[in-house]
């Protein structure tokens, strides 16, 4: 890709809007986030900066990263405003790692891989799935294996426990998202019969305000941002994970256009020496997710060859 390809700044603006609370707000892409790291020294490995391209590695490059901020544990905003989570802690050591700068730019999660093929952002950390079809057009850096959480109101009134039990219900559900995939191919599947009536929405925390409201009987959303809801909206007894068994396990990755080896290459292997050291263990206990941890850094679900 070329380095003023790499440097384009998207346009427009856009806030990730929440019925929930401050918790989950998005920023404006009018401020766009440049990384602070963690306040520490910052020590470059000169092997893994060798990996980047040419151009990449000059002192004033700085890099264009999309994300969508309304997704905790992974993204979301603190109340100075910043965008933190553990994908971002994730992305900020690798990338200290390479040596490498970059800004955030915040927009709404169906528009990130169309800014992203059409070269306006260089990566994706918006805890994005690496699925087969997404891989025809792009490259991950897999750092996570996650599954899907079927969100209803504390209580469970409504009797959720899998993916069946939505047939003929509300449910609402993140735009652009596998888990909005899922549910339209339930409607063809299970469901065809009694299907559910999905409702999509900019944001999951919109998504989410459907149940609070009684609008919806549940959310589709990913585990760990189930979870974490569950556990971090109101006292913890507004919302529930219904589901006990696993659903649609996939890998997470960092996002790259298609055919960008060498930066791939780069964050592959700053990932894998994160996993090595220890330093991706610290960063998941920090934010409760060492249950979907990997031994290694895969490329679009496949060991590195």
């Amino acid at each position: 890709m070329a380095l003023e390809h790499r440097m384009r700044a998207v346009i427009g603006s856009v806030a990730a809007v929440t019925a929930i609370g401050a918790l989950m707000a998005g920023c404006s892409l009018e401020s766009p986030q440049a990384a602070e790291g963690n306040g520490q020294e910052v020590q470059v490995h000169e092997d893994l900066r060798a990996l980047l391209p040419g151009e990449l590695r000059a002192e004033s490059t700085r890099i264009t990263v999309g994300t969508e901020s309304g997704y905790p544990p992974f993204e979301y905003t603190n109340e100075a405003g910043r965008i933190v989570g553990f994908e971002i802690d994730l992305f900020d050591a690798a990338s200290d790692r390479l040596g490498l700068k970059y800004t955030f730019h915040d927009m709404p999660f169906e528009s990130l891989l169309g800014e992203l093929y059409a070269s306006n952002v260089d990566a994706i950390a918006a805890a994005m799935s690496d699925t087969a079809e997404r891989q025809i057009d792009y490259d991950f850096v897999d750092y996570y294996n996650d599954s899907d959480a079927i969100m209803v109101p504390a209580g469970n009134p409504g009797g959720i426990k899998t993916l069946k039990d939505l047939c003929g219900r509300p449910v609402a559900v993140l735009t652009g998202s596998t888990q909005a995939e899922a549910l339209t191919a339930l409607n063809t599947g299970d469901c065809k019969a009694k299907p559910v009536t999905v409702t999509q929405f900019d944001t999951d925390a919109d998504a989410l305000a459907q149940v609070q409201a009684g609008k919806a009987d549940a959310e589709l959303t990913q585990w760990s941002t189930g979870a974490y809801n569950a556990k971090q909206v109101g006292s913890g007894d507004v919302f529930e994970v219904a589901n006990t068994e696993v659903i649609n396990p996939t890998p997470l990755g960092f996002v790259f256009p298609k055919g960008d080896v060498e930066l791939v290459r780069a964050y592959q292997a700053s990932v894998q020496s994160i996993i090595d050291d220890g330093t991706y263990a610290e960063i998941l206990k920090k934010h409760d997710l060492s249950a979907g941890a990997l031994k290694t850094a895969t490329v679009n679900n496949q060991a590195q060859q």
